[in-house]
């Protein structure tokens, strides 16, 4: 039959799974040592908060003009300021903490040698306590001191430093270099004798420390406001620190701007001086030119030329059309044979005479060619025609051919005037590329020149104006309490720190401690079922269930009588087997236990010791060990000679292994012999209990579970090892037990001072367990028997 598989949690008992109550069972035992732990924890916090030094923070906050972010300033603050640059935000942050400006700060507050007055075993700040500040004319050269006691006499107004007094206000040639002490205008009241000591510190290690301890942060993403906080010993030299801080920034931001503008008219003035020495040589070059090519202005010349050769064109134009006019006068007076034609145009002709002349001939030829029709050729009238007519076409053609000469000399003149303006025009672009050529650096100088005048006068505005590109929106304000260390918070972490330890001691206790110490270990490493635990009896007797009284470990065995009820057939499985890993586990004590808890129940119930190597029942019970298993295995005895009543109850019969000590004891139970016993018992009594040796140490347990309905493994609390349940599950001959159930026997009271049981064993953790005990041992104090 295989083993039965079934969950850690199956019904059988429920675990507590409650987190909260599996801790507080975990711990509650070690209550004293956590209480111990919780008052040193507040012992160390109370000396932490009366040696620790409380420190006050200071705020303030400053406005940046970011070029992306902000208002932009005013049209004539800008025009005055001319120089100024607006800012990134992110940027500023860093230059505010940057130790150029913060080595300024340490220099300017004298915060490399700070003074501290002794109270007690502790020394605190003396920053507004002590009468006089110690000044360094060479702080950048200064030579580094721990420490330097010195006293202060209020009745000379001296300081004595290793037995020598030097005044105060006075510059001194001292060890440490030429100092002077100062009187501390913080110090309020009169100036009290006492006893202090300063340190010299270099200014890069205070500056580099303020650089850590400053925090500059903005307002948020879209603001221009940045705070600065600082947390100090002294409220006031924290907000000196930062009042300062700013002063040196908003300083170094004009200084650098001063110091622009001056660096700027500097350069701008030697500029200037150059570029009036390069413009004189440009414009003597241009003058000499246009002396040279007689031109004032090649674009205005150019344009006239092109003006007058248009004018001449159109001259010469004209002259060309009388000259065709002429012309066709000249053909028409020579083609015709005193016969009339058609006249040419005369728009061309600008000689009356020639046109007269004309017109003339043409109506003498009219009238001759009429009269010729009725008239006879020798007709005086027309004889004195013809000899008009001959007379004047020679007239014409004198005037035609003189004034032909007049047109073509000045048609010659005029082209003349063109050609020698091409000429010129020809010219033109040359000279203009030349002249070009001269004034292009002549306008480049110019125009940076007027650029330079503009920025010598801007430079100049600049100079003397002092405003700064960031504005103070709030003086530094120290916080009237301590901010650190904060007395709720160390308190809480003190007590926290205990518990932590406490439950570190407890889980590392729990760690290298290699035995099985809790319920939940079983069910993590196993699924076979817990059947329940039983608690480590104090009375030392081993019938823990013999008794009148209802006691805690009977009601456990009782519960553990009603879940095995759950395992097997039931109704039907009569014959349990008890074993358990290594020898010690307890698996004597919860057999005999659990069959005089069966047998209370009304059941006759007999009980065999099959452990022949160990018997411990016969002692327990106080039955005679003669006449036992071992004498009916060697065929000795009968089987009711071997069986023998129990003292203790009437339903209890006990089965001892016997005196008779073979060699070959486990050989004893493979001759049938033994199962022949076990089915006789069956059937004589309702229950058979059967102890049986370790799995582990013989094998006697395994040829004895084939004959067996339930076996009940035994482990035992900080006895068994946790190796031995990790490989339960794994360990192929367990396989072979049936329908098995772990009791987990002898739990002890854990922690100090021995209160409860643990976690995770059942359903109590204390002796006012379970209604029926809780009910005896009410009726017990009214005086009624149980």
């Amino acid at each position: 039959m295989k083993k039965m598989q079934v969950s850690a949690n199956n019904g059988i008992e429920t675990a507590e799974n409650n987190m909260f109550q599996q801790l507080f069972f975990r711990y509650w035992p070690y209550w004293p040592m956590f209480v111990v732990l919780m008052i040193c924890g507040i012992g160390v916090a109370f000396l932490y908060l009366r040696t620790t030094t409380p420190m006050y923070e200071s705020s303030a906050t400053i406005l940046i003009k970011d070029e992306k972010k902000g208002l932009d300033e005013s049209k004539i603050q800008e025009s005055l300021n001319p120089f100024s640059s607006k800012k990134i935000v992110e940027n500023e942050t860093e230059i505010i903490r940057s130790r150029t400006i913060l080595s300024e700060v340490v220099r300017e507050l004298k915060l490399y040698a700070p003074i501290f007055e002794k109270t007690g075993f502790t020394a605190k700040t003396a920053y507004t306590s002590s009468p006089v500040v110690l000044e360094l004319k060479y702080p950048d050269s200064l030579t580094e001191k721990d420490r330097i006691d010195f006293t202060y006499s209020a009745s000379t107004n001296t300081v004595m430093v290793n037995k020598v007094n030097y005044p105060v206000n006075n510059w001194v040639t001292a060890p440490w270099g030429i100092c002077r002490f100062t009187t501390n205008q913080l110090q309020h009241g009169v100036p009290r004798s006492g006893e202090y000591y300063f340190s010299l510190i270099s200014i890069e290690k205070v500056a580099r420390n303020l650089s850590q301890i400053i925090e500059v942060t903005p307002v948020s993403k879209l603001s221009t406001v940045i705070t600065l906080r600082l947390k100090d010993a002294s409220p006031e030299r924290g907000a000196a620190i930062l009042n300062n801080l700013m002063y040196v920034y908003n300083r170094v931001s004009i200084t650098d701007k001063t110091q622009l503008a001056a660096n700027t008219l500097v350069f701008v003035e030697k500029r200037l001086k150059l570029i009036e020495a390069e413009l004189d040589s440009a414009n003597v070059r241009i003058q000499k030119f246009r002396t040279k090519n007689g031109a004032v202005d090649l674009g205005e010349q150019s344009q006239l030329y092109l003006k007058s050769v248009g004018e001449i064109d159109q001259k010469a134009s004209a002259l060309n059309v009388q000259l065709a006019a002429l012309d066709e006068v000249e053909k028409y007076v020579l083609s015709k044979s005193n016969q009339p034609g058609v006249v040419p145009a005369s728009f061309g002709i600008q000689d009356p005479l020639l046109s007269q002349l004309v017109e003339k001939l043409y109506n003498s030829e009219i009238e001759y060619e009429r009269l010729k029709k009725n008239t006879a050729e020798n007709n005086t009238i027309m004889v004195s025609l013809q000899s008009e007519i001959d007379k004047i076409k020679p007239n014409i053609i004198e005037i035609i051919r003189n004034q032909r000469k007049s047109l073509v000399a000045g048609r010659n003149n005029l082209n003349e005037t063109i050609d020698r303006y091409t000429a010129l025009l020809k010219d033109v672009p040359k000279q203009e590329r030349e002249l070009a050529e001269m004034n292009r650096p002549l306008g480049i100088k110019n125009n940076i020149y007027t650029f330079l005048l503009q920025k010598r006068e801007e430079a100049a505005l600049s100079s003397n104006v002092t405003v700064s590109d960031s504005r103070l929106v709030d003086r530094a304000e120290s916080s009237s309490k301590p901010v650190s260390p904060k007395k709720l918070i160390i308190l809480l972490c003190s007590l926290a720190g205990a518990l932590l330890t406490g439950i570190a001691f407890v889980m590392l206790s729990d760690v290298f401690n290699r035995k099985i110490l809790f319920r939940s270990d079983i069910e993590a490493y196993s699924i076979l079922p817990v059947l329940g635990e039983i608690v480590q009896d104090e009375s030392k007797d081993t019938l823990v269930t013999a008794g009148d009284t209802r006691s805690f470990a009977e009601e456990q065995f009782r519960q553990i009588r009603t879940a095995l009820g759950y395992l097997g057939n039931p109704g039907k499985a009569k014959k349990i087997m008890v074993t358990s890993s290594i020898a010690g586990e307890g698996k004597s004590f919860v057999a005999a236990n659990l069959a005089l808890s069966m047998a209370a129940a009304g059941r006759k119930v007999v009980l065999v010791d099959l452990d022949l190597y160990m018997p411990q029942l016969a002692n327990i019970f106080k039955v005679s060990n003669e006449n036992g298993v071992i004498d009916y295995l060697v065929g000795k005895k009968d089987a009711d000679h071997i069986i023998k009543k129990s003292a203790i109850s009437d339903h209890l019969f006990v089965v001892p292994a016997g005196n008779n000590s073979p060699e070959n004891l486990s050989e004893l139970l493979l001759n049938g012999k033994a199962q022949q016993l076990l089915d006789y018992l069956e059937t004589v009594f309702d229950l058979v209990i059967i102890d049986t040796t370790p799995v582990l140490a013989i094998p006697d347990a395994y040829i004895i579970s084939s004959w067996c309905d339930i076996t009940v493994y035994i482990i035992r609390h900080a006895c068994t090892p946790k190796i031995h349940v990790q490989r339960l599950d794994d360990n192929a001959e367990l396989h072979r037990l049936k329908n098995t159930g772990i009791i987990f026997n002898g739990v002890k009271k854990r922690g100090l001072g021995k209160y409860g049981f643990g976690y995770g064993y059942g359903y109590g953790y204390d002796y006012d367990y379970g209604y029926r005990y809780r009910a005896a041992k009410e009726k017990g104090s009214r005086g009624v028997n149980a």
